[in-house]
């Protein structure tokens, strides 16, 4: 992570988490089902709490993405700005509101052998308000970590029913 003018320590301070999985379907297959971002609620059917609640119908750099999501008694809403896209490599994007002080995604996808390898790099903080360093590493991070979890399972699921094939 690179500071920014304007980044206060607050701000510059965060977790980054990393997560792999291979997917049996050639990158461009793959990276053309993300390019959709109807597909977010397809592939997130059934994580507790999730709701697509509107997209342009792209995900290109300025294109944004609105999702509510509880968590127990909280809901919060979300807006997300892509500010990456360089198919089939990758894309990215940063939530622009929300509830974290900082939260950057960017998805990679690798050709292999077997399929696609997807990589994906959080990095992410929430502010002092909301726990700080503490609730990024005993609420925000384990639930980052059940949420990739969940979609590694969702990957497999769409598979078995044809719908990402």
């Amino acid at each position: 992570m690179v500071a920014r003018p304007g980044d206060t320590i607050e701000s510059v301070r965060s977790v980054q988490l990393h997560f792999e999985q291979l997917v049996p379907l050639p990158r461009p297959r793959l990276f053309a089902f993300h390019t959709d971002p109807a597909n977010l609620a397809v592939l997130l059917e059934g994580w507790p709490g999730f709701e697509l609640r509107g997209h342009p119908g792209s995900i290109r750099p300025g294109s944004r993405v609105l999702v509510r999501q509880g968590l127990g008694p909280l809901v919060f809403e979300l807006e997300f700005e892509h500010v990456l896209f360089e198919p089939p490599e990758r894309f990215g994007e940063r939530q622009v509101r929300g509830p974290f002080a900082r939260f950057e995604h960017v998805h990679e996808f690798h050709q292999a052998p077997e399929g696609t390898r997807i990589v994906d790099r959080v990095d992410f903080a929430l502010p002092l308000h909301l726990g700080g360093r503490v609730a990024d590493h005993l609420i925000a991070g384990p639930k980052l970590r059940r949420f990739f979890a969940f979609r590694r399972a969702a990957y497999r699921r769409l598979l078995e029913a044809g719908t990402l094939s």
